[in-house]
């Protein structure tokens, strides 16, 4: 997977993007006993943190996704015996210069004790659902090519690789063959 890192092991940049229009997603799973998904509130910012350390490397975003996220778009999954947010996702609006109306999923992230219950696909369904109801074409979100569980979970509820430049295409297919997924660049789209 050493393709799927730039030299030194960072992340490829430009981030991979996909975008997914306003059909309705796929229901949220239903998580295993123990596990609560909800809404996020200002009282789940130290447990938000100290799980998305788990993830990346990056300061915490809970702040700046408060200020950006859409109205009931920012979704956590609680391991009910602790309260610890162990998964999380945002529907918000960020826009950017190819995205102007900017609603996209930001930081989707699970604890690192807590991944493969389901409860990351449970907040990417959530927020992709606010974004299917809010957005007024489409939405977008960026990913990192190493993040084959995640990418994973977004093919499956509808969201589309966007081969917005040409090396995208090279990245894609080989996310597509470590998932074991046929991949034909022409089935994808060039821009929103």
């Amino acid at each position: 997977m050493s393709n799927l890192r730039a030299v030194g092991g960072g992340a490829l940049k430009p981030q991979l993007e996909m975008i997914r229009g306003n059909d309705p997603a796929p229901s949220v799973p239903t998580l295993a006993p123990g596990y609560l998904l909800r809404q996020v509130s200002l009282e789940d910012r130290h447990s938000y943190s100290q799980t998305f350390q788990t993830a990346f490397d990056d300061p915490s975003p809970f702040g700046d996704l408060m200020k950006h996220t859409l109205l009931g778009g920012f979704y956590v999954v609680e391991h009910m015996p602790t309260g610890t947010v162990v998964a999380a996702s945002t529907a918000a609006v960020y826009k950017k210069s190819q995205h102007p109306d900017g609603h996209s999923l930001q930081w989707v992230v699970a604890h690192s004790n807590h991944r493969g219950i389901g409860a990351g696909q449970a907040t990417v369904a959530a927020a992709t659902q606010s974004l299917a109801d809010n957005a007024p074409k489409y939405s977008y979100l960026s990913t990192d090519d190493f993040r084959i569980p995640a990418i994973s979970i977004y093919l499956k509820l509808g969201w589309k690789p966007l081969l917005y430049q040409e090396d995208m295409a090279l990245r894609w297919g080989t996310v597509f063959k470590l998932l074991n997924i046929p991949y034909n660049e022409n089935d994808w789209p060039t821009a929103p």
